[in-house]
């Protein structure tokens, strides 16, 4: 009997055991997953565009030579690179002109870009060009996309009637490192280079998640690229990555490798939500969600669609919309959106939060009243503002339909009618 009783009682503790081990096994952290990522090449005729070049930051490549100083240096990776162009000289027959192209300027292989690296040469063409794309190889043997563009102009002083050749030459990243994230989701992430040094760094760069839509880039000129393209807005690498499936997966960046060859992320398991963001009507495109969750999302602006996301205060870093899909109109009318002044949406976890978007409502601007007469002040810039607080610049307007604008002194706010524009 006493054999039997603790025969019965080693087993009792042998399943509570199992079963301990078998919950704590269930319950156990999730584990890094590496992602290889690939050097990639941007197929032509499409560009990433960082969030900041869309508000209209600078490149940070960029740079003008003259005559008096005809090259710069570019180091990509620890790679110093001379960049060097034949300036054309002027013509001192030809008629004084503050500004504009050089008159009789042909675009000829003698009058191309030249970049230089220790190894490598390479030459791109000026202006329109099929494809000005460069492979370098930087350290290590890894590859690196480069594209460069050069262009030439003649700038006249008023006073002394002088006038300078010179030219203006813009590079930008044409590659970006490839991969997908972990099962079960596979979404594909491309990593870009969005400060242009060669190397990928979380806070510096940026990344495009899923299968996004694109849109003609109708600022081409902010880079020098003079041809439309199909346009991708690139979101800030951020400490989650969101993939944008229907059942949603959230991903932490462990870490970054420097030369961009792979990427360990953990998967997320504390409280979600989801975020939807409409576009006003009649326009779609890309909008970059930033939170001070350490999420950033893009989405195309299409209601019904909405990503998961953390919990946290959510607002606009940048948007770039269009009214009308590229199919339909090679040029269409194109508003960039920021969320400047805008109060973030309060996302709470297990919940659905829908941004709408107003589109331009009212045009605000600073004045004063002196002397019985209104001055207006120009800085800061006037700008258009939405519903939701949002800020809308480039925008195109309707006749018949124009914004109201609103006069606002000593904080108080006084309709005055409708803008008239011209």
């Amino acid at each position: 009997m006493f054999h039997a009783m603790r025969a019965i009682l080693l087993n009792f503790i042998m399943v509570i055991a199992t079963l301990l081990c078998g919950c704590q096994t269930a319950i156990s952290p999730p584990l890094p997953v590496t992602v290889p990522l690939t050097a990639t090449a941007i197929p032509d005729g499409t560009i990433y565009i960082p969030s900041s070049i869309a508000l209209g930051d600078k490149n940070p490549k960029r740079f003008l030579l003259t005559e008096q100083n005809p090259t710069a240096k570019l180091t990509l990776g620890g790679l110093e690179c001379v960049v060097t162009a034949e300036v054309p000289p002027h013509k001192r027959d030809q008629p004084y002109q503050a500004y504009g192209e050089v008159p009789g300027t042909k675009w000829t292989a003698s009058e191309n870009m030249l970049l230089k690296t220790p190894t490598q040469e390479f030459t791109f063409e000026q202006r329109y060009p099929p494809s000005n794309l460069m492979e370098l190889t930087l350290d290590n043997g890894r590859k690196y996309f480069l594209w460069g563009q050069g262009f030439t102009f003649r700038r006249g002083n008023v006073r002394t009637k002088e006038v300078s050749v010179q030219r203006i030459c813009t590079f930008w990243s044409a590659g970006v490192q490839t991969g997908k994230l972990p099962s079960p989701f596979q979404t594909p992430i491309a990593i870009f280079d969005s400060n242009l040094d060669g190397f990928y760094t979380t806070g510096e760069d940026g990344i495009v998640v899923g299968s996004l839509t694109g849109f003609v880039d109708c600022y081409s000129m902010l880079i020098a690229t003079y041809r439309p393209r199909l346009a991708f807005l690139v979101q800030p690498l951020s400490k989650y990555i969101s993939a944008p499936t229907p059942a949603g997966g959230i991903f932490e960046i462990q870490n970054l490798a420097k030369d961009g060859s792979e990427l360990t992320v953990l998967p997320y398991t504390g409280p979600t939500a989801r975020l939807e963001v409409i576009a006003p009507p009649s326009f779609s495109g890309q909008i970059v969600m930033t939170s001070d969750a350490g999420l950033n999302v893009t989405v195309n602006g299409k209601a019904g669609e909405s990503v998961t996301v953390v919990p946290g205060g959510y607002t606009i870093l940048a948007a770039l919309l269009t009214n009308a899909p590229p199919e339909q109109d090679p040029q269409p009318s194109l508003m960039r959106v920021s969320g400047t002044g805008m109060p973030p949406l309060k996302v709470e976890a297990g919940t659905k939060q829908t941004l709408v978007l107003s589109g331009p409502k009212t045009f605000e601007f600073q004045a004063a009243l002196v002397d019985g007469k209104v001055n207006i002040d120009a800085k800061p810039l006037s700008y258009f503002k939405g519903q939701a607080g949002e800020t809308y610049s480039d925008v195109s307007y309707d006749d018949k339909n124009p914004p109201k604008v609103y006069l606002n002194v000593d904080g108080k706010s006084m309709l005055l009618g409708n803008m008239e524009f011209g």
